[in-house]
């Protein structure tokens, strides 16, 4: 978490740190996608984007840190918010025929 902070605010002062953190997210995004295919694939184009911006933004580091540090919720009660969040924001995977 503290090194994630530290490229975070020193991304501005590096163009080679800026766009590794941008490969990294990209991959975060491609990630979520491979993961969530089966539930994503039953959305439009438009949906299945912010569902994803969604996703990536509630599993971000920043907001584990949060979760844990500032509303003092342990790794299994965090787990539970994400669990469940997750589940709301996605359409039940459809049945494999």
């Amino acid at each position: 978490m503290p090194l994630w902070r530290a490229l975070q605010v020193n991304q501005h002062y590096s163009p080679e740190l800026r766009q590794r953190l941008r490969l990294m997210r990209d991959a975060v995004m491609r990630r979520l996608e491979l993961m969530y295919r089966p539930e994503l694939s039953t959305l439009a184009e438009a949906e299945r984007r912010r569902i994803l911006i969604a996703l990536e933004a509630l599993t971000d580091f920043e907001s584990w840190a949060r979760m844990r540090f500032e509303h003092v919720l342990s790794i299994d009660d965090a787990c539970v918010v994400w669990v469940r969040t997750i589940d709301s924001l996605l359409p039940p995977t459809p049945a494999v025929s």
